[in-house]
Parts: structure tokens; C-alpha cells; sequence
């Protein structure tokens, strides 16, 4: 478990989904690739948030298949990232207009 609930409301959904799991041997070359994917990131200084990395980490816990994987990475980023800074973004302009 983690500290993150929005990992852990990710962990709940997830749960209830269905899928088949990863085996032993795709989980280990599904680690290695995000492992490798992370490196190169690093090289460029990206780096992911602690509650980014919670979520990777809960994602391959529960062993889940690459595009279940790709499913939440994607919407987390949406939700968490993309979506809150859009919001700023508007809240700063509608500033601007009232000032």
C-alpha cells in the first residue's frame, strides 16, 4: 500500500478489472523495459514524482499487463499532471482579465 490515495483508488479499480496477471517472466521483462525507459529519462533529467513512481511500482504489484499498464500511466498522467496544471493555467488568465 501506499501513501498516495489516488495510487491506492487506482489499486481498488484495478483490482476489479480482471485481467490476467503477468507471469513470473513478464513481469521481470516488464520491469526491465520501464527500468531501461526510466534510465533514458534520467540521462534527459526527467525524473518521475514520488506518487509517479507509487503508481509504477502498485502497477507492477498487482502484476498488470502492458496495456493496463499504459491504461492508468496514461489517465494518471491526465488526471494528476495534465489535467490540475490546464486549471491553473485558466484560473491565472481569468486573473489577468478581472485584474
Amino acid at each position: 500500500m501506499t501513501t498516495y490515495p489516488a495510487v491506492e483508488a487506482y489499486r481498488a479499480e484495478l483490482r476489479e478489472m480482471g485481467y490476467k496477471p503477468l507471469n513470473d517472466a513478464d513481469l521481470s521483462e516488464a520491469k526491465a523495459r520501464h527500468a531501461a525507459a526510466h534510465h533514458s529519462s534520467a540521462i534527459e533529467d526527467i525524473h518521475p514524482s514520488d506518487e509517479q513512481a507509487a503508481l509504477w511500482r502498485m502497477l507492477f504489484e498487482e502484476r498488470a499487463p502492458s496495456e493496463v499498464r499504459h491504461h492508468f500511466a496514461d489517465r494518471f498522467l491526465h488526471e494528476r499532471i495534465v489535467a490540475p496544471a490546464l486549471a491553473r493555467q485558466k484560473a491565472v488568465a481569468a486573473e489577468r482579465t478581472h485584474a
